[in-house]
């Protein structure tokens, strides 16, 4: 008797912490809990340095983006795209932690927030393979002409001219920052779109009962 209670004891932590880490999303077969949604949103406010935000909308807006990572990972995969791994991570936290007085402030920091340093690896990791799977799915096929970068140029010109004194850089001082610019924002657009056709070839249901 004292050893089936000792099992069920065994078991009962397991069987609650099921009960209470529901599901948030599921993609396909991919299930993404709802104490991933929150280890999300808890990260996303400590690099922010702002207080956590755990409403409906919130949540649900971090179960998209979890959605979006697993699709840019999947997509990565297929097309053997070779994206930073987790020792390249490194670099990025050892930022983070810069931005502290001393690694007890930084501890206190993430215990203020309820992350751990794993936690926190993993966010930056994952923004960082988006990042590089952004460069190498859709810079590529980018190009910018002449006239659009006359243009961008004419338009930034315009704006120095409103808020500064003097001239603006010259357009040649200004090119490479210019195709930059619009290459980024092209790349953007073009990871939106193809996120936007992702979703709807596979099946994405959100449980509501996790966004309440």
């Amino acid at each position: 008797m004292r050893v089936r209670v000792l099992a069920l004891l065994c078991v009962l932590p397991v069987f609650a912490a099921d009960v209470l880490d529901r599901i948030a999303v599921t993609v396909d077969k991919q299930v993404i809990a709802e104490s991933d949604v929150i280890h999300y949103l808890r990260v996303a406010a400590f690099l922010d340095r702002k207080p956590v935000d755990l409403s409906a909308a919130a949540k649900r807006a971090a179960a998209a983006s979890l959605v979006d990572r697993y699709l840019i990972l999947q997509e990565s995969e297929d097309s053997h795209f070779t994206l930073p791994s987790v020792d390249e991570a490194t670099t990025l936290l050892q930022q983070v932690k810069g931005q502290y007085p001393s690694e007890a402030a930084y501890q206190a920091a993430l215990r203020e927030y309820r992350i751990s340093e794993e936690d926190l690896t993993k966010h930056l990791l994952a923004g960082s393979r988006a990042l590089q799977f952004t460069d190498l799915r859709f810079r590529p096929e980018i190009q910018i002409s002449d006239q659009e970068l006359i243009a961008a140029y004419d338009k930034f010109g315009a704006d120095w001219r409103a808020s500064h004194t003097g001239n603006p850089p010259s357009f040649d001082d200004s090119r490479a920052d210019i195709e930059k610019l619009l290459t980024d924002q092209r790349a953007a657009t073009a990871l939106d779109e193809w996120l936007e056709t992702a979703r709807e070839k596979r099946h994405v249901e959100y449980r509501e009962a996790a966004f309440q």
